[in-house]
């Protein structure tokens, strides 16, 4: 099949499906949310998971993806489908797409998949006596998968119009980086061998920092603004994942983690964390830190939503995500619930929401005039 040839007809397809207008005023508003000031409406980022208009293309599972550029800037177009026709505050941008271990594999970590359309998990944990004395490597462009990632952000850069955005590949966060490299041997360091945990996250921070300026050089990025995924960034250039953090006590996260997001995150101005599970206990930690702009939430079902965007948005900050919606719950109470903890403010929350029987359009209108009647103009 003509690969070369599916890639103009899906770019074809997002730009004829796409308001330019929509995406450049969703951008003005997830801006406005990231200053802490109030736009005009606040953004939803809206999905559409029918997409018949894809109907005759190829299925490339994520196993060909890795190690086919081609096909992984077809799959990764063909998901930008649903979010372009829906004309919301959504971003078009895609990423090369190679799974949570790429920073680890630079000190020589595998990937492994599973199933031929699973992630890849990432194999070969170093032992201690290999990480003692383990440092930033000088040659980071050629290491581990880095060289190949390279590769394909160049690939993508030569295909797509300036209209779709590249994002970084998936960079994870200090903690994370360490467990990768680790295992879960991470966990008893903490206890048996405290010095030697902090020269490891000490190691997987400098990696984070490293490897993310490289990315941003690689795509003329700014280091404190830029796209993930449907988001903009302003006033903080990254986002940060933290999902082993989640597993700490509050004394271990403020001693082992805290302190390396901290660190992470401000030399891009700030970020936006994500965790899966459950972090109630550790969210007074995140929210006092200047450097987290935002929290996103993997599983939203285990928190308080009232309780936790009140104290989100006391604190300076914002929710990005999705929120649940109760079974049976009317699209009108839905959106009413979710501007209530807002104090009639036009802030603190971008919503990320899958289209249900409603019409994109009948939605978008409904969560603008939700607003008008909850929130002050």
């Amino acid at each position: 099949m003509d690969t070369s040839g599916d890639i103009e007809r899906i770019l074809n397809l997002i730009l004829n499906l796409a308001d330019f207008d929509a995406l450049q005023k969703g951008k003005e508003r997830q801006s406005a949310i990231w200053k802490q000031e109030e736009p005009d409406y606040l953004p939803l980022i809206l999905s559409d998971w029918e997409t018949p208009e894809l109907k005759g293309f190829k299925h490339r599972n994520l196993k060909e993806q890795f190690y086919d550029k081609e096909k992984m800037l077809i799959e990764q177009l063909k998901g930008l489908v649903g979010i372009a026709k829906t004309h919301s505050d959504a971003q078009l941008s895609i990423r090369v797409n190679m799974g949570v271990g790429i920073i680890a594999s630079i000190f020589g970590l595998k990937p492994l998949f599973p199933q031929d359309d699973q992630m890849p998990w990432f194999v070969g944990h170093l032992p201690k006596e290999q990480l003692v004395d383990i440092e930033v490597p000088q040659d980071l462009k050629n290491r581990g998968l880095i060289p190949f990632i390279l590769e394909y952000i160049e690939f993508f850069k030569e295909n797509l119009p300036a209209e779709i955005k590249i994002y970084c590949f998936d960079t994870q966060g200090p903690f994370d980086i360490a467990h990768l490299i680790r295992g879960h041997d991470i966990y008893t360091d903490l206890y048996d061998d405290p010095d030697f945990a902090h020269h490891l996250l000490q190691i997987s921070t400098k990696l984070y920092i490293e490897v993310t300026k490289l990315f941003k050089e690689t795509v003329q990025e700014p280091y404190n603004s830029g796209y993930h995924s449907t988001l903009y960034m302003e006033g903080g250039g990254v986002r940060l994942c933290d999902d082993s953090s989640v597993n700490l006590s509050p004394s271990l996260f403020r001693e082992f983690s805290l302190p390396y997001i901290k660190e992470a995150l401000a030399p891009f101005g700030g970020g936006w964390v994500h965790f899966c599970g459950d972090a109630n206990h550790l969210l007074d930690m995140y929210l006092q830190l200047d450097e987290v702009k935002g929290l996103n939430f993997g599983n939203p079902e285990k928190y308080n939503y009232k309780k936790v965007m009140r104290n989100i948005i006391s604190k300076g900050k914002f929710y990005v995500g999705h929120i649940p919606r109760k079974e049976g719950e009317d699209l009108k109470d839905y959106f009413k619930r979710l501007l209530e903890p807002l104090e009639g403010k036009r802030k603190g929350l971008i919503l990320q929401m899958a289209r249900g029987t409603e019409t994109s359009l009948e939605t978008i209108e409904l969560w603008h005039k939700s607003q008008d009647a909850y929130l002050r103009g």
